[in-house]
């Protein structure tokens, strides 16, 4: 029984080698033998000058596969010396096989009057079952001789990766092709929130307890505010840019913000021959330059009157020198207040210490009926 049983092994291996021959080769005797399918294209031997012969092969490597592993299809081909092989390509990506990478052809051997080339398809199959690698006829051409090497009977195996029986199975839920990467600000986002939360109140805070700019500049004198806007005013340099009638403008801007400052009847929206008319009375007012002043900067900004880069100085100059002499009015006028106030207390002092004199006088006097 052991002899018997060796010797039918060896028959069934004998003939799976036999049959792996018959498919490998397969494509060489229908190249030769098989009739043309196309008319006019010359199939079988090829008759270069060496009279050598046509030979194809392929084999595919593993036969078998599952869903998605890669697999190669290795065709070769013997030509005579000067002929060109046209391989195939497989460029449809929705098929059941697809390629996976471009075709590598490469010439292994080159003989007596042929040559040897070699084309490797990396593949992958998509579907269960007996599969077609759906290749078309690879063309040899020498001189005005073509020949078709066919390759629709390349085929390749997939076994289903699902057992014999999926009753009893609870399939896994679907996972992501691609994990799902969580940028890091998506996950510290309450840290960072609660970090602005926390510097808006400490901003908050900090403005309360400092003061402004706007409140700086409230609290600076009238006469420092316009000097540093007349100072600002000439770092701008408007006048040798061409902005002569908006240099004149601002000018005059400063003087009118300082009027309003100085005086509570000077306000900014009155016009110029109603702030002449507010401030009339006011003696510490020039009224003649402010009214000649107001004029031309009327005429400038609402006439479109044009003015010189001199005339523009001048008057910017003249602004600034009411703004000087309404100034220097102002501090006689608190040094003639400062001065009458120190007279009064200086009597009310003199007062104090002369009531004090005669109370300390009335004081010693000697009493009445005193020995």
């Amino acid at each position: 029984m052991p002899r018997m049983l060796s010797g039918r092994r060896a028959a069934g291996l004998i003939a799976l080698v036999a049959g792996s021959y018959a498919t490998v080769w397969h494509a060489a005797a229908g190249a030769q033998g098989a009739p043309p399918r196309v008319p006019p294209v010359s199939r079988g031997v090829l008759t270069p000058p060496t009279g050598s012969r046509v030979k194809a092969g392929f084999l595919v490597r593993p036969d078998t596969v599952e869903v998605g592993d890669p697999f190669t299809l290795i065709v070769t081909v013997v030509v005579p010396v000067g002929a060109r092989i046209e391989w195939p390509t497989l460029d449809d990506t929705t098929a059941m096989v697809v390629s996976r990478e471009p075709t590598k052809v490469t010439q292994e051997s080159m003989r007596a009057g042929g040559r040897t080339e070699r084309a490797e398809y990396a593949l992958a199959a998509w579907h269960v079952g007996a599969l077609p690698i759906g290749l078309k006829d690879a063309v040899v051409r020498y001189g005005s001789t073509t020949l078709n090497v066919p390759l629709n009977d390349a085929s390749v195996f997939v076994r289903s990766v699902l057992p014999g029986d999926s009753s009893m199975h609870k399939p896994k839920p679907p996972r992501d092709l691609f994990p799902r990467v969580v940028p890091w600000w998506q996950r510290w986002w309450p840290a960072l929130l609660l970090l602005a939360a926390l510097a808006v109140l400490w901003w908050l805070r900090k403005r309360r307890r400092t003061p402004t700019d706007s409140t700086i500049h409230a609290a600076l004198d009238p006469y420092a505010r316009a000097v540093h806007d007349f100072e600002r005013l000439d770092r701008l340099a408007l006048a040798d840019a061409g902005e002569r009638g908006r240099y004149v403008a601002l000018a005059i801007d400063v003087v009118r913000t300082y009027l309003a400052r100085r005086s509570p009847l000077a306000v900014l929206s009155l016009t110029s021959a109603e702030l002449i008319g507010a401030i009339g009375d006011d003696e510490r007012m020039p009224r003649d330059r402010l009214i000649s002043l107001l004029a031309d900067g009327d005429g400038i900004k609402f006439a479109r009157r044009k003015v010189s880069d001199t005339r523009a100085r001048e008057l910017a100059v003249e602004a600034r020198a009411v703004v000087e002499h309404i100034e220097a009015a102002e501090r006689a006028r608190r040094a003639v207040e400062a001065a009458a106030r120190a007279a009064a207390e200086k009597a009310e002092r003199d007062a104090k210490a002369a009531d004090e004199d005669e109370a300390r006088r009335k004081s010693r006097r000697p009493k009445a009926g005193a020995a």
